[in-house]
């Protein structure tokens, strides 16, 4: 009991920034792109979880990271950020380490399909 008051403590000291992303613009999105990834990023130091909102990464975007990332792969998540941006905390797009944080999250989109390759 004790440990759950701790955390219900916690959760109310922690403030969310969106950057002022209200659920109209969110549901805009959706109709514009279709899926829309959030990515949430606590910095418990401070308190402060900043969030991002991010479209799927069309071809074009695709073929950019891929010619990035054989030479400097940390640019090529960069390049998956900047062009899947939507809005957000402010701070996820001049943050290091909290862009960081999140090109690591945009990172892991991948390998959630489940493929297959059948010869007939």
């Amino acid at each position: 009991m004790e440990y759950e008051k701790l955390i219900r403590e916690k959760e109310k000291q922690i403030t969310e920034i969106n950057g002022g992303v209200t659920a109209e613009q969110i549901q805009a999105w959706k109709n514009q792109y279709g899926r829309i990834a959030e990515v949430r990023v606590e910095d418990s130091e401070f308190g402060e979880v900043h969030i991002g909102y991010f479209h799927r990464p069309d071809m074009t975007t695709m073929q950019a990271v891929n010619s990035v990332s054989k030479t400097n792969e940390v640019k090529a998540s960069e390049v998956m950020f900047d062009n899947c941006w939507l809005g957000g905390s402010p701070q996820l797009k001049t943050d290091a380490i909290y862009k960081m944080d999140a090109m690591a999250a945009l990172g892991s989109m991948f390998g959630k399909c489940v493929r297959t390759l059948k010869n007939l």
